[in-house]
């Protein structure tokens, strides 16, 4: 498994791979506005300062998994934080060393934009508690819970 960071070459890879995490997500009652994804995942890349997408690629160059995130300042301090906004692995490569290798990734590439903390959030819905146990495993402390209440 390799990981490496996304290229403007990858819109179409990562919308694919955002369209199946949509899926399976609690937000797959959400029509998705393709359009806007892309130009999210477009400004995502290009941002590569503030922001990444990291790839797993499986053998033969196909994706296994990605994580989004960005490095950002609380509104209280200067300090920066590494903060996810979409860690997906596909089902078929659970269990693989995607998920694995795509936190250590991003752990590095927070460690190189000074960030003092990395924050890893799971509202989305997909397996909490085998979600759960890989963060314990890798050492992260659970510091709050996601609460929806859908309005429509």
């Amino acid at each position: 498994m390799k990981i490496r960071l996304a290229t403007i070459n990858d819109v179409e890879i990562v919308f694919t791979i955002c369209i199946r995490f949509h899926e399976e997500s609690r937000f797959s009652r959400y029509p998705i506005n393709p359009d806007k994804m892309r130009t999210t995942i477009t400004e995502s890349i290009q941002a590569a300062n503030a922001s990444c997408i990291l790839l797993a690629e499986a053998g033969g160059g196909s994706i296994a998994g990605m994580l989004a995130g960005l490095v950002t300042s609380p509104r209280f301090t200067d300090i920066r934080i590494a903060q996810d906004h979409g860690f997906y692995v596909l089902p078929e490569h659970r269990g693989s060393s995607a998920a694995m290798k795509l936190m250590i990734a991003f752990r590095r590439w927070a460690e190189n934009r000074q960030a003092v903390e990395l924050c890893i959030n799971q509202n989305v819905d997909i397996d909490q508690a085998r979600f759960n146990r890989f963060m314990h495993h890798l050492n992260f402390k659970c510091c709050g819970a996601n609460f929806v209440l859908p309005l429509c």
